[in-house]
């Protein structure tokens, strides 16, 4: 097998045999790559073994008694060493590539399945000029930015002078908190003809009127070049000035949820941009919005495409913390959905957890890094980490009804009802255009306190591609007598994964749900007609992945 056929396809052009010892010798002298003797030796090894035209001696058994100092007589079956080394390599050069060696021109990789190396230059697949011809089409970006005009009063303001004003200040506050947007104020639109408030791809501007009974807000998103109206509408609160400065907050919190949320008015109008272009063809927020095209649905046709277009993307932008804390989220979501066609060795959350951290290193102010962190804490059953997480996710910007959305699930997987309902109605309420896969919390609660009818109710609410929603509707229509739903869902659930009740268990616990509630998930699965193993074993809850998890369930949880 030649290194083309490893799995990164063809190429016009490799890099020279002293370019990559130059990159080589670079690796090895960076203090970001941590590494032992025994891995830097690894990587000598494999890599000279590659220049020297001798791929096809690079297996286990010659690493093992090349560089290991094993004897004639080392088994591969018996002795793990060289796979488990090289799976530290493989960390060691992601964590290199994310760090100091962001900018490398030429790349070493180990891929997965071969210990075989790789050698990439890096700018031959990530310019426009690398692409064919015909294929040579502008890059679909152009980050929204915003100017938000000082609003203007109607009516006697005399007993609120400030209230405009404040308005204004709480939206350009509001919108900063979404870090993929650019804001300016009113301030900058003072300036000169050609500042870069008055290029923004948007204009937010209003009025407010208040009289003694109540006061009014209307709002105008508008595109800056055409004056196209994007979005508008009109918010009315009673008057009680006790609490007046509390209402305009919580409409101003309203507007900006509406336009800047992941799902919100202005992703929407920038994705339709982006509708239909293949990977190369998008610019870096023109990957993320195709990541939040995927995140509402969790459709796995997509889920290809949008990680190939992440990591084309902070390759073209390393500094970008957005793309990296969505490409966590792919990872972590790869492991979550289709854990079973990834390999017993892989290190799928060990990346996951590297790109959060340097999203949260590039912009710690972003509620998507942490929350990237928090899902990637979660699968490796870092409970309390993932809970802080995105607590913290939540108090950098309570206006992202996804984060809050998230947080609930996570306390209701934990049987935490107190905490996860109020967050979950919240984020609905607020939001109800956001993705119904967090509606499982919901569901959840309402089938554990025997709400069968408002469980079912959730359920079909949650959609279908991946094996939740139908896990939910069978396990509730069977509690109502609803058999014909129940086994429709039934059918579902195995034509998504035929094998589920096998293993229905391990997956639970894969997800760190509370013993209690995989009991009760497959009791009720048990009682839908699911066939498998697990529908015949009594689940111990007591000691149910315990022994993996730090920051274990105690007593009250």
């Amino acid at each position: 097998m030649t290194d083309r056929e490893v799995g990164w396809g063809d190429r016009k052009h490799e890099p020279s045999p002293q370019m990559v010892r130059e990159a080589l010798a670079r690796i090895l002298a960076s203090p970001d790559f941590d590494a032992t003797d025994r891995l830097r030796n690894f990587l000598t090894y494999v890599v000279e073994e590659t220049l020297q035209g001798r791929p096809s001696r690079i297996k286990g058994y010659n690493i093992a008694t090349s560089v290991f100092g094993r004897d004639d007589s080392f088994d591969s079956q018996v002795d793990s060493i060289v796979r488990i080394v090289a799976g530290r390599l493989r960390r060691s050069l992601e964590h290199y590539y994310l760090t100091s060696g962001r900018g490398e021109n030429i790349q070493i990789h180990v891929p997965k399945g071969s210990y075989v190396p790789i050698f990439v230059e890096m700018n031959e697949d990530l310019s426009v000029a690398a692409l064919p011809q015909e294929d040579r089409r502008p890059i679909v970006d152009s980050w929204p930015s915003i100017f938000v005009e000082a609003f203007t009063e109607e009516g006697d303001h005399s007993a609120f002078p400030h209230f405009v004003t404040g308005l204004t200040r709480l939206l350009v506050v509001g919108l900063s908190r979404f870090t993929g947007l650019r804001i300016f104020g009113p301030e900058a639109g003072t300036q000169t003809e050609g500042s870069e408030a008055l290029k923004a791809a948007y204009v937010l501007r209003g009025g407010a009127a208040i009289t003694r009974e109540r006061f009014w807000v209307d709002i105008v998103l508008a595109e800056q070049r055409s004056g196209r109206t994007i979005w508008a509408d009109s918010f009315e609160r009673s008057m009680n000035p006790s609490e007046i400065f509390s209402l305009r907050n919580d409409v101003a919190n309203r507007i900006v949820q509406i336009l800047a949320q992941p799902y919100g008015i202005i992703s929407s109008d920038r994705a339709k941009d982006s509708e239909g272009s293949p990977p190369e063809q998008l610019g870096s927020y023109g990957c993320v919005l195709h990541f939040h095209q995927y995140w509402r649905t969790f459709d796995p046709k997509l889920l290809a495409e949008v990680r190939r277009c992440l990591e084309l993307t902070i390759r073209r932008e390393p500094t970008y913390a957005d793309a990296f804390a969505c490409l966590s989220l792919v990872y972590s979501n790869t492991y979550r959905f289709h854990g079973d066609t990834v390999p017993p060795d892989s290190d799928l959350l060990d990346r996951a957890l590297a790109l959060a951290d340097r999203a949260v290193e590039l912009a710690p102010n972003s509620s998507w890094s942490h929350y990237a962190r928090s899902l990637a804490y979660w699968f490796i059953y870092d409970l309390d980490s993932s809970i802080a997480s995105l607590e913290a996710a939540r108090a950098i910007n309570p206006n992202d009804t996804a984060i809050t959305a998230d947080l609930g699930q996570r306390y209701a997987m934990l049987g935490k009802w107190d905490k996860a309902v109020p967050l979950l109605e919240d984020s609905y309420a607020r939001n109800p255009a956001q993705p119904g896969g967090y509606r499982i919390g919901l569901f959840l609660f309402h089938y554990a306190h025997g709400r069968f009818e408002e469980a079912l109710m959730q359920a079909r609410k949650m959609g279908s591609f991946v094996v939740y929603g139908p896990v939910a509707v069978a396990m509730a229509a069977a509690k109502l007598g609803y058999e014909e739903e129940a086994a429709r869902a039934v059918r579902r659930i195995l034509a998504i994964d035929p094998e589920y009740g096998d293993h229905v268990l391990l997956d639970l616990e894969k997800r760190s749900l509370h013993p209690d509630l995989a009991r009760m998930v497959v009791d009720g699965l048990r009682k839908a007609g699911l066939p498998g193993r697990d529908m015949s074993k009594t689940v111990v809850t007591k000691t149910f992945g315990e022994q993996r998890r730090r920051g274990p369930y105690g007593e009250g949880q």
